[in-house]
């Protein structure tokens, strides 16, 4: 599943979009608020002075939680440019008969004979998507089990704009 994400992202439509952890930069905020405030109390006491160290650190950590996230938490997703919007996955599993079934009606584009197909529990294939909120755009790939940790592609990326057919 990681060959469609990284597909997807060499497409000149789409870009990585950082979500933020929006609690982590408020209380590096207050933190920082904190300590500048203390800072600027000219007599400083004791109490003073272990709220501003607290603000430091209350700061200093929130930053370095949002520096994880970044770099190690699952905060990237795909962004289409285009639709200023970001694309989530969703999975479907069918039974391996069905491969040139799926694949027929993902190059026809039509959502509904898709949506008619007999889905199964057990992951045989495995239809990736990645799609808007709206689902104005697909971006598609069927992918094969081949154990339990791999996956074979079937097909190439396939992608259905539902916004070009909207305009016409």
């Amino acid at each position: 599943m990681e060959n469609i994400k990284k597909e997807i992202y060499s497409r000149p439509e789409i870009r990585r979009a950082i979500n933020p952890l929006w609690s982590a930069w408020i209380l590096a905020a207050i933190g920082v608020l904190c300590g500048f405030l203390f800072i600027s109390v000219e007599n400083q006491s004791a109490a003073v002075s272990s709220s501003l160290v607290g603000g430091i650190i209350v700061g200093v950590c929130s930053l370095v939680l949002v520096l994880c996230y970044y770099l190690f938490g699952d905060s990237r997703r795909p962004y289409h440019k285009v639709l200023h919007t970001t694309l989530e996955p969703t999975y479907a599993y069918y039974a391996a008969p069905l491969q040139a079934q799926i694949t027929d009606v993902l190059l026809s584009h039509d959502e509904r004979a898709l949506d008619s197909i007999k889905r199964t529990p057990k992951p045989e294939l495995v239809l990736v998507r990645y799609s808007d909120k709206s689902e104005r755009i697909y971006y598609s790939q069927l992918l094969r089990m081949v154990d339990d940790k791999h996956m074979e592609p079937l097909t190439d990326i396939i992608i259905n704009d539902l916004t070009t057919k909207e305009d016409k």
